[in-house]
C-alpha cells in the first residue's frame, strides 16, 4: 500500500475524494475508490473531505517503538506547529514527554527553519538581479505536484532543502559516524513521502504525523499535562517558530512585505 490508500469496506461510492484529488489520483474500480500510488502526492486532501473516513494513512509508529529497542540514539525533530496541535500542555511539557516515550533527544525545526531561510534570503537577492521567479521548496506535496504534472516550471524551484532535513542533517553532522536514528513529527503527510526522494532518502528514517505521536502518548500512558518542562536541545530559535505561519518564510528570509515592494 502506499502512503495513502483506501478502507474498503468504509467506501459508500460518494466520490467526493475522486472530485477532490488535485492530482487525479483516485480511480473507481469495481465500486470502490482507490489511489493511484504512482500520481499520489500524499498531499492528504482525500483524508480531509472523506465524510466516511474510508483513507487509511500508513502508520509508522510501530517503527518508531523497534527503534527504542536498538542500539542506537533515537533523536526526534518536531515541527514548529506541535503547540497549536498539542495545545492542552505547554510546549516544554511536549519536550518532556517526548524525553518520557523513549527519545535520547528532542530537537525544534525551527532551528532548520532559520537555516534554509538564510539561503532563501541570498537566492531572493540573486533572483531580483536576473529577474527568475521562485518557486519556494519547504512543501513536499507541492513540489511533487509541479515535479510530476507542471514539470516545465520544475527550474524554477528553489533548489533548498525543507527545514525537517536541513535539521536532520545538522543532527548527523553533530553527531558524525555514530549509530543515529531520526525521526521527525509533523502535522503533514507528505512528509511521509519526502523522506523516500533518493536526494534525501539518507537523512530522516521516520515520519510520525501529531496523530500518530498522540497515539505513542496514549499507548505508553503519558499525560504532557502531568509532566514539568524540560529544554530542546536543538540551538535557540528566534523567528523560525513563525516560519508555519502566513507569510512566515518571508519573515524569516528578511523578505519585505510592503504592499508597494
Amino acid at each position: 500500500m502506499g502512503i495513502v490508500s483506501g478502507i474498503p469496506e468504509k467506501c459508500k461510492r460518494c466520490y467526493t475524494c475522486v472530485r477532490e484529488c488535485p492530482a487525479k489520483a483516485i480511480k473507481v474500480e469495481r465500486g470502490e475508490a482507490k489511489v493511484i500510488e504512482e500520481r499520489c502526492i500524499a498531499c492528504g486532501n482525500c483524508v480531509k473531505v472523506c465524510a466516511q473516513q474510508a483513507k487509511r494513512i500508513e502508520d509508522n509508529t510501530q517503527d518508531v517503538w523497534y527503534m527504542f529497542e536498538e542500539d542506537a540514539r533515537v533523536i526526534v525533530c518536531i515541527a514548529p506547529s506541535f503547540p497549536a496541535a498539542f495545545n492542552k500542555a505547554s510546549p516544554k511539557k511536549i519536550v518532556a514527554a517526548l524525553r518520557r516515550l523513549g527519545f535520547a533527544e528532542v530537537w525544534s525545526v525551527a532551528f532548520g527553519a532559520e537555516l534554509v531561510s538564510r539561503e532563501y534570503k541570498l537566492l531572493y537577492e540573486a533572483s531580483l538581479e536576473t529577474q527568475t521567479p521562485v518557486i519556494a521548496s519547504p512543501c513536499p506535496a507541492m513540489v511533487s505536484y509541479i515535479e510530476k504534472y507542471m514539470p516545465e516550471l520544475r527550474h524554477y524551484l528553489a533548489p533548498i532543502v525543507s527545514p525537517m532535513i536541513a535539521t536532520a542533517r545538522a543532527i548527523r553532522y553533530k553527531y558524525d559516524g555514530e549509530p543515529l536514528r531520526i525521526v521527525f513529527a509533523g502535522p503533514c503527510i507528505a512528509k511521509k513521502k519526502e523522506i523516500r526522494d533518493p536526494f534525501v532518502s539518507d537523512t530522516v528514517d521516520c515520519v510520525l504525523t501529531f496523530k500518530e505521536l498522540e497515539t505513542m502518548f496514549r499507548e505508553a500512558g503519558i499525560n504532557p499535562e502531568d509532566l514539568g518542562e524540560m529544554e530542546f536541545d536543538s540551538p535557540h530559535c528566534a523567528t523560525g517558530w513563525s516560519f508555519p505561519l502566513p507569510s512566515g518564510i518571508l519573515k524569516n528570509s528578511g523578505i519585505g512585505l510592503d504592499i508597494l515592494e
